[in-house]
Order: C-alpha cells, then sequence, then structure tokens
C-alpha cells in the first residue's frame, strides 16, 4: 500500500482532495482482481480515466462492467477475489451491500486503506459489447501499482453509450465525459452506427437533439453542476459554454441513426 506522501502528492498534483484520490487509488486495485473474471469487460468514465486518458480525465467514484455470464460466477469469486487483492496491496475489502435483478448486479465495497474506510459501487449489466474488446494496461499512476491489462470496450462503443446516456438520463458527469470525447478524432460513421445499436437495444426511438438537451437542461443541472464535478476534476467548465460545445458538436447525429 502507498504511503499519506503519495497521496498528498496526487492531491496537490491534481488539485482534488485526499479523500478522492484514495478512492482512485483503490479503484485500480479493485480492478486488479475483478479484472481476473473471465468475461468481465470494463466500461465507462473510470475505464477512460484508468486505461485510455489517465493525465486527461475526471476521476471516478465506482466501476462498471459488462457481464454476458451469470451473476453468481462474479458472487462466487468475490472472496478469492478480495483475499488476492488485500495480500497484493494491503487494502481489506468487505462486502456491504448486493442488489441484483436478471440484467443488473450492484455491489457495495467497503475498503479500508490509507486514510481509513469508505466504500465503492460496482455496478454490472447484463449487455453484450457490440464492438471488439481490447486488452489494455491499466495505467500505473500510483507507485505500487502492478503491471496488468483488462478487458475493456473500445473508445468508440464507450463514446456511442455516454451519448446514449445524454438520453436516458441527465447527469453532469455524462455532459462532461461526452464534452471531452468531442475533443477526440473518432470515426464519425462508425460511432452513429454503434449508438443506432445502442438506441435499439434499449428500446429508445431518438428525435433529436433535443432529447439530449430538453430547454430546462440548465435549470436540471444548475444545482449539482459544480457539487458533482468539483470533487472529480479541477478546473470545472464553465456550464453553459460546455453544454453549448457539446450540442453543437452532436449535430451530426441528426442526420439519421
Amino acid at each position: 500500500m502507498i504511503d499519506k506522501r503519495e497521496l498528498l502528492d496526487k492531491s496537490r498534483e491534481r488539485n482534488l482532495t485526499l479523500g478522492m484520490i484514495e478512492k482512485d487509488y483503490v479503484l485500480g486495485w479493485m480492478l486488479f482482481g475483478f479484472g481476473k473474471i473471465k468475461g468481465l469487460t470494463f466500461k465507462g468514465g473510470t475505464a477512460l480515466s484508468k486505461v485510455y486518458f489517465p493525465r486527461l480525465w475526471r476521476l471516478s467514484e465506482d466501476l462498471d462492467f459488462v457481464f454476458e455470464d451469470d451473476f453468481n460466477i462474479i458472487a462466487v469469486e468475490l472472496a478469492e477475489i478480495f483475499d488476492r487483492i488485500w495480500r497484493s496491496s494491503g487494502i481489506k475489502l468487505i462486502l456491504k451491500a448486493q442488489h441484483s435483478n436478471p440484467d443488473y448486479l450492484q455491489l457495495k465495497v467497503q475498503y479500508d486503506a490509507v486514510l481509513g474506510k469508505n466504500w465503492i459501487k460496482i455496478d454490472v449489466t447484463r449487455e453484450a459489447p457490440i464492438d471488439r474488446i481490447l486488452s489494455r494496461k491499466l495505467s500505473q499512476r500510483y507507485s505500487d501499482y502492478p503491471s496488468f491489462k483488462v478487458r475493456v470496450e473500445t473508445l468508440e462503443e464507450m463514446g456511442a453509450e455516454k451519448i446514449r446516456a445524454l438520453v436516458e438520463r441527465k447527469k453532469c458527469r455524462d455532459y462532461y465525459d461526452v464534452w471531452q470525447l468531442t475533443k477526440l478524432t473518432m470515426n464519425k460513421v462508425r460511432l452513429k452506427t454503434l449508438l443506432g445499436k445502442k438506441f435499439q437495444y434499449k428500446g429508445i426511438e431518438f428525435k433529436g437533439l433535443d432529447d439530449m438537451f430538453p430547454s430546462d437542461l440548465l435549470e436540471i443541472l444548475e444545482g449539482y453542476w459544480e457539487r458533482e464535478l468539483a470533487r472529480l476534476v479541477y478546473p470545472v467548465p464553465e456550464m453553459k459554454k460546455m453544454i453549448s460545445d457539446v450540442r453543437n458538436h452532436l449535430k451530426f447525429l441528426e442526420k439519421s441513426i
């Protein structure tokens, strides 16, 4: 396990709280353990932060995976995973709550690390990846991280997933992630194809950008913007301009999905 001095250095480097930096550190060790489950594929904002853009992306507070097999496989392996993480890092883990239905599994895990006890949420969705699966090395952002690879969705599939999320919910971090993604060079034709499949899977009829940017969007986000994003990134971008930029970048979607 790293010491508090290393947490302090990372906290100053990113201008974020010690607690948030510690959680980011623990997330990497959680991936070390859960990444050994065959068929479990990493996705979401934490994948963008931990695998693709470790120095650019916001931090995250949970882990998101897709899994096509029986969720009981994960439950059966938990004790071994927790023991493996503890033996390798010194971080103690306890399962505090588990919720599931046929298509979704959520685990709330308490960890005891450098600063004491806190918790992490793990979300697993039963949804087959629609693009190829990659094997990528985790960024070794902390000094005691071992070198290992995880199964992860492609950048384009995660982009499609994030854009779909703008229709399904209105969360500040989703708009932030899409804003960051629009700065990258991605194949728009391929992205639209993947997004169309994502909409089809969820039975979503996409009518246009107003589905993602309703007239009251700024009012919906305003009360959460600083509170939600300031924990994860510094500086926090100005909301109105960022939302406008995202909408402008997504105009290509209206030409038909």
